[in-house]
């Protein structure tokens, strides 16, 4: 099965490039969304390199990235944390492109239960332009929005509407997050599917974002495929979960679902 992503376990890079490449899989790195990070130059320096030298004896270059989300809210009222929200997400785009991605997942940390006309408008209004920036500055990087709390669709799918114009925007749909929050995924799939490059991927049982191993929870995994396969058929597949043997596992369970 082609298109499959995992995260690799910066406690065993060697293990986990080797596992990737005799299983013709790309990374999506975890490592550089916390804060805590960003702010650490030589634990940013070191983490790099890592990546960089185990990655001399694999393709890396469909690698992709999650970027900064912790209370990053480029559609903020207040002009300050704007400004704050889009230096993270602009730390997180050089990161991309020291390493050579291509791509970096940001969640748009939408509220449901703060909807209102002014606070969707504003949403939109700041978010497209948070993201015409950063790609215009950097152009050979995609850059992807992740669904995390939205309980519909329809936003993600006028923010892609309004973005079109922009090469490199998609949609990276959590399938996790979509059923966890309607239940249904086969909307999320109908209302993205001109926009769906990517796709995170885990098992739950329904009360948590616990991000299981595929295949431990309650996930109708022939429902996911049948939709998948339907609505968004050339998008990747990140397996989330956290550790190199639960990734194995993961990788494992998936690949069976398809033969």
């Amino acid at each position: 099965m082609s298109g499959l992503y995992i995260i690799p376990d910066s406690k065993q890079p060697e293990e986990a490039a080797k596992f990737a490449k005799e299983h013709a899989l790309a990374f999506e790195y975890n490592d550089f969304f916390m804060p805590a990070m960003l702010d650490d130059e030589a634990a940013l320096e070191e983490r790099i390199a890592t990546y960089n030298r185990i990655n001399a004896d694999r393709d890396s270059t469909k690698d992709t990235m999650h970027g900064a989300f912790f209370d990053v809210t480029v559609f903020s009222f207040d002009a300050k944390i704007r400004e704050v929200s889009l230096l993270r997400m602009r730390q997180s785009m050089e990161i991309a492109r020291r390493m050579k991605l291509r791509a970096v997942i940001f969640h748009g940390n939408y509220l449901p239960f703060l909807r209102g006309e002014r606070y969707d408008s504003n949403w939109l209004l700041q978010t497209e332009e948070a993201v015409r920036i950063l790609a215009a500055e950097y152009p050979e990087i995609e850059i992807y929005m992740e669904n995390m709390f939205e309980d519909s669709p329809k936003l993600l799918g006028e923010l892609a509407y309004r973005l079109q114009d922009v090469p490199t925007f998609g949609i990276c749909l959590d399938y996790s997050h979509a059923l966890l929050n309607s239940k249904d995924g086969e909307p999320w799939f109908v209302c993205l599917a001109p926009y769906i490059r990517h796709i995170h991927v885990n098992d739950h049982c329904f009360a948590g974002d616990v991000h299981l191993i595929p295949g431990e929870g309650m996930t109708d995994w022939k429902l996911f495929f049948m939709l998948k396969d339907r609505y968004a058929p050339t998008a990747t597949i990140l397996c989330e979960v956290s550790g190199l043997d639960a990734a194995k596992k993961g990788i494992a369970f998936l690949e069976q679902q398809r033969k």
